[in-house]
């Protein structure tokens, strides 16, 4: 081979090197490359069940005392492993049902960020008398999943005021008198009750003696001249509204007066079966 054959030679191994080097390290290609770009994005939604999003969500109105929040459930993506969790929150309304965004949407604000390994939480919503509607989602470092929302929940409270009505002789407690309490949803009817009116301000719906509580609410805060009974007492339902008629009445008629506070009892439930929030307060208007 003549010397300059051997130049070009050389120069071509020397150009076939240099390209070599540049597919080896010059520019990273394929997979690799989709996973690097990926893992630096701390906004990236994953795709393909790298981390599974949650599933299996659940709610519920709470089956203890106060009765003033709701239980969700859920089952959180398992590998690789959660890091944290984000719930968010959306007002669903006070209509016959819930009306909540889908899922992922704008209107949903941050709420809690429930630990890597809960799948379960007690939460209360802004407007205690709402449908709550909420939705979670899974993070595992820079990779986060899709949210998935959860069924709408509203717990039973009652709505805004109590109405206390004269029913046969105004200023004074009386057979025929009436307490009219409207909540979020339909209550249950008690049937007959005794009620007891008593001159520390109280007047106790479901109650034998005063000083006992009332099974089905109590109103505090009034001014009352003398203590009487009422143990016949009627109730009624309509539409949203359970009025109490005092029944059984003796000769003590007692004076009332002021705005009370009125907060449910363990025994009022919804038609539906839920239990009324015992520490919802809401004031007292009218007088018997």
């Amino acid at each position: 081979m003549s010397r300059k054959a051997r130049s070009w030679a050389a120069v071509a191994a020397l150009l076939l090197l240099v390209a070599g080097g540049a597919l080896a390290f010059g520019k990273v290609t394929g997979t690799f490359a989709i996973f690097n770009a990926v893992n630096e994005n701390q906004n990236n939604v994953l795709v393909g069940g790298w981390v599974p999003k949650p599933s299996g969500t659940g709610s519920s109105a709470a089956t203890t005392s106060p009765y003033s929040t709701a239980n969700l459930s859920w089952t959180a993506g398992a590998s690789p492993p959660v890091t944290s969790q984000t719930l968010k929150y959306y007002d669903g309304g006070s209509g016959a049902s819930a009306s909540c965004p889908a899922a992922g949407s704008a209107s949903y604000t941050a709420f809690s960020t429930p630990a890597a390994g809960s799948n379960t939480a007690a939460v209360t919503g802004t407007d205690i008398s709402d449908w709550w509607c909420f939705e979670i989602n899974s993070v595992d470092g820079n990779w986060t999943t899709d949210y998935v929302t959860f069924p709408g929940v509203r717990i039973f409270v009652p709505m805004p005021t109590v109405v206390l009505a004269n029913g046969t002789f105004n200023g004074f407690v009386f057979n025929g008198d009436t307490i009219a309490i409207t909540f979020n949803q339909t209550p249950s009817n008690p049937g007959t009750v005794s009620v007891q009116v008593c001159s520390s301000g109280v007047i106790q719906i479901g109650s034998s003696t005063c000083g006992s509580g009332g099974s089905y609410g109590t109103i505090t805060g009034l001014t009352i001249s003398a203590s009487a009974s009422y143990p016949s007492s009627t109730s009624g339902v309509s539409g949203t509204t359970l009025t109490i008629t005092l029944g059984g009445g003796g000769f003590t008629f007692p004076r009332e007066s002021g705005t009370g506070t009125f907060n449910a009892g363990g025994s009022l439930t919804s038609s539906g079966g839920q239990h009324a929030c015992t520490t919802c307060t809401v004031s007292t208007s009218g007088a018997f």
